[in-house]
């Protein structure tokens, strides 16, 4: 009776996978200037924002991908555009900054860059407190008002770089830097207040319930309690981390170098489950909904695994490429994309 019931729960399992695989998007976007994907997406009420390698910059309705505005930018789009307000802020790869209207797409503000001036963003902005926080190619972290853009205070790294976007919580900024550097930045002052450190790059931390937590191209993923900059815990994952880590609280996910999705307890950093995505560095950051984590591969394919087992409930295929760029789920709708914007239900 066992075997019977375990042959019937396989096959069950097998026509749940085989279902969800084949089951059509709801719908897709070709970006019109077209270029891929870029940074990621953020969300404003209705409205899926996006930006691609090529400048253009994108509004949709995240119900059924019909165009809402588009704006044609310069230069790549880099980073998840930050959303205040009826505003959203983007960064170009030039160090062009530029303040949009939701509602309909109409210039704010935008800040150029002087010529010459050694001003590129790799990795996108920060918005938190008034401010937009990013690191520019000057080795140098910028906070500059929301309102016009206009310049607050300068933060000066190391001289090997910082090349990823910094977090924001509570009046603090979170940075990690390429030679390993991990500050804690009065967001008011821009004076370093205290941090740490790791053996390699380090991603753009994460906060929550009054922890942060930062992984590293050495192969750690370190959890430091904010108050008193108590370290919780160190874990080893044994591969270069390639992607921030991700939490729902109970649960910490990263991506490596060998296209493995490993789970750590939030807690005390003990892996839960490793999974193997068999297509090559993963390079966006997974995505924690609903008891699944979605996990992108370099080879085009989006893996749900049970946030609880790593198992893999179903998966989604993208066409002409990889996934290398933010995922989101918003509403029960995963989102991805590169060439093409997919979104499934």
């Amino acid at each position: 009776m066992k075997r019977i019931l375990s042959a019937l729960l396989l096959v069950m399992l097998i026509a749940a996978t085989a279902s969800a695989a084949g089951r059509a998007p709801l719908f897709t976007f070709k970006p019109e200037d077209g270029g891929s994907l870029k940074g990621g997406f953020a969300v404003s009420g209705n409205a899926l924002i996006f930006g691609t390698e090529t400048g253009g910059f994108y509004a949709l309705n995240k119900k059924n991908g019909a165009l809402i505005w588009s704006y044609k930018g310069t230069n790549s789009i880099t980073g998840v555009p930050a959303v205040v307000g009826e505003n959203v802020f983007f960064s170009q790869a030039d160090g062009t900054l530029t303040c949009l209207r939701v509602s309909d797409g109409s210039k704010v503000w935008e800040t150029v860059p002087r010529e010459g001036e050694n001003s590129m963003i790799d990795s996108g902005l920060t918005a938190g407190n008034g401010m937009l926080l990013f690191a520019r190619s000057d080795y140098k972290l910028y906070a500059v008002s929301q309102r016009d853009g206009r310049t607050l205070w300068t933060y000066s790294g190391s001289s090997q770089g910082l090349r990823t976007a910094p977090a924001y919580s509570d009046g603090l900024v979170f940075l990690g830097e390429y030679d390993g550097i991990f500050s804690i930045i009065d967001a008011k002052t821009g004076k370093r207040l205290n941090g740490g450190g790791a053996g390699g790059a380090i991603n753009t931390p994460v906060v929550n319930n009054g922890n942060v937590y930062f992984s590293s191209w050495d192969g750690s993923v370190q959890a430091v309690k904010i108050k008193d900059v108590e370290p919780l815990w160190n874990a080893k994952i044994g591969d270069p981390v390639t992607t921030s880590p991700v939490t729902d609280g109970k649960i910490i996910v990263v991506g490596t170098g060998r296209g493995i999705a490993a789970a750590l307890n939030a807690d005390n950093g003990n892996v839960i489950w490793n999974f193997s995505t068999e297509g090559g560095e993963i390079s966006a950051n997974p995505v924690i909904s609903g008891g699944i984590v979605y996990v992108a591969s370099g080879d085009g394919q989006v893996f749900a695994v049970d946030a609880a087992t790593g198992r893999t409930r179903y998966t989604y295929k993208a066409e002409f490429g990889g996934i290398s760029e933010g995922m989101l789920v918003s509403d029960g709708v995963l989102y991805f994309g590169n060439t093409t914007i997919y979104a499934y239900n």
